[in-house]
């Protein structure tokens, strides 16, 4: 029997995916950005404005896990502004994204991601700003604007876990378009790369299968 009987149940499926792993995912690139991009951006501003702007970045993620970050919602929209090329506004900016978007302001959400994608210069921000937009725009049945999030990802020569991860929306993205032929090959070229993160391998293996019966 398939793992999944409708395309609506697939659609849910990634849906919860998204909402246990996939920010989590999304968050292990920025994670490793942040202290390469930190250390760079230290070493060619002053000394004080970098420790501030790293510190205030690792106040405004424990208020977000603790979920108090509407309270200082400000102090992240003033790094944002007062220093924009730091890594570390730009990732301010995606919690900002994923605290408008789980309270339900999808525009200020759009915002915050269509910031980072067009202020950052770290390729692995950009990933993770246009995978995002992807997805809301995709769950928002915006189909067009998610078409060119995916446009933009394919004109970074994306290679190894980043293409997957992009693979695998583009699949997502194809299922809700009723697309199958298009969605088994992005789930197919997900499973096909040997360098695709194991929960997602597992993830593209089942909607393969779901789409062979």
């Amino acid at each position: 029997m398939s793992r999944y009987e409708t395309e609506e149940e697939q659609i849910e499926a990634f849906k919860s995916w998204w909402k246990k792993n996939g920010t989590q995912l999304l968050s292990a690139i920025l994670v490793v950005v942040l202290v390469f991009s930190g250390w760079r951006y230290w070493t060619n501003t002053k000394y004080v404005e970098s420790v501030n702007a790293s510190s205030t970045y690792e106040l405004l993620q424990a208020s977000y896990i603790q979920g108090n970050f509407g309270e200082v919602s400000r102090e992240a929209l003033k790094l944002i502004q007062e220093q924009p090329q730091s890594p570390y506004a730009a990732g301010t900016a995606l919690i900002y994204a994923t605290y408008s978007y789980e309270k339900g302001d999808v525009d200020e959400a759009i915002n915050h991601l269509n910031w980072v994608a067009d202020n950052t210069a770290d390729t692995a921000l950009k990933l993770t700003a246009y995978v995002r937009l992807a997805r809301i725009y995709s769950d928002e049945k915006n189909f067009a604007d998610a078409k060119k999030q995916l446009e933009k990802l394919n004109a970074m020569n994306l290679k190894g876990a980043e293409k997957a991860t992009m693979d695998y929306v583009s699949g997502m993205i194809a299922i809700q378009q009723q697309d199958k032929d298009k969605a088994f090959t992005a789930f197919s070229a997900v499973v096909n790369n040997p360098e695709t993160e194991k929960n997602l391998l597992g993830l593209a293996q089942i909607q393969l299968d779901d789409l062979a019966k």
